[in-house]
């Protein structure tokens, strides 16, 4: 990794391109580190009126998870299932290459389902102040006292819309539309900097 802990590490890089990996800000052990993935499967499901207690334990079934009709994320080793709004569920998986088409017989007519294989970028955040850097820019509280591990949201950061949740006690993972990972990254480097921050698998020039 390249060393960026000049006094303006983004000078110079266009403000559409996704900054290189490398280490960013103070010196020493990282208070921050970030690397993005592409979810291989991603869909949206959202119970029809009336049946999203149904839709939930049908989920929850399917899965082997926990899930209510509320805002969290429910876990597992090849699943994600994260409320996102009354009967609104958005379900990650990695193992399931139809998985609209595995929900639409799951759930038949009690819910609409849409692909979102393509349209975010996940990026997962570890370190003791993923906190207070997301602090920065959220318009939410998330002080890890009360936003625990499997609290959920969708908000705004930075002005950009994120539905994040917290996996554990220093993991976090947020999915940002596509369009937007340029920036979102940029945010994360000026905003984490001063608590030094490493990012991992950025590649410079990407768009």
């Amino acid at each position: 990794m390249a060393d960026l802990s000049s006094p303006d590490p983004l000078a110079g890089l266009p403000f559409d391109r996704v900054p290189p990996s490398g280490r960013y800000g103070a010196a020493g052990e990282p208070g921050v580190t970030v690397s993005t993935t592409d979810t291989p499967f991603i869909a949206l499901v959202v119970a029809r009126k009336g049946f999203a207690a149904s839709v939930a334990a049908r989920l929850g079934r399917a899965f082997g998870l926990e899930i209510a009709d509320r805002a969290g994320a429910a876990m597992g080793a090849a699943s994600t299932v994260v409320g996102t709004g009354p009967g609104r569920f958005l379900v990650l998986s990695k193992t399931e290459p139809d998985l609209a088409g595995t929900l639409r017989a799951l759930l038949g007519a009690e819910a609409a389902i849409t692909e979102q294989d393509d349209a975010s970028v996940t990026f997962d955040l570890t370190g003791e102040k993923v906190p207070d850097l997301l602090a920065k820019g959220a318009l939410i509280d998330l002080d890890p006292r009360v936003f625990l591990p499997g609290h959920a949201a969708t908000t705004v950061i930075a002005h950009i819309g994120v539905t994040l949740w917290r996996v554990s006690e220093n993991a976090w993972r947020l999915l940002v539309a596509r369009s937007f990972e340029a920036s979102f990254t940029r945010f994360l480097v000026a905003s984490g900097a001063e608590f030094g921050l490493a990012l991992e698998n950025g590649t410079a020039g990407r768009g």
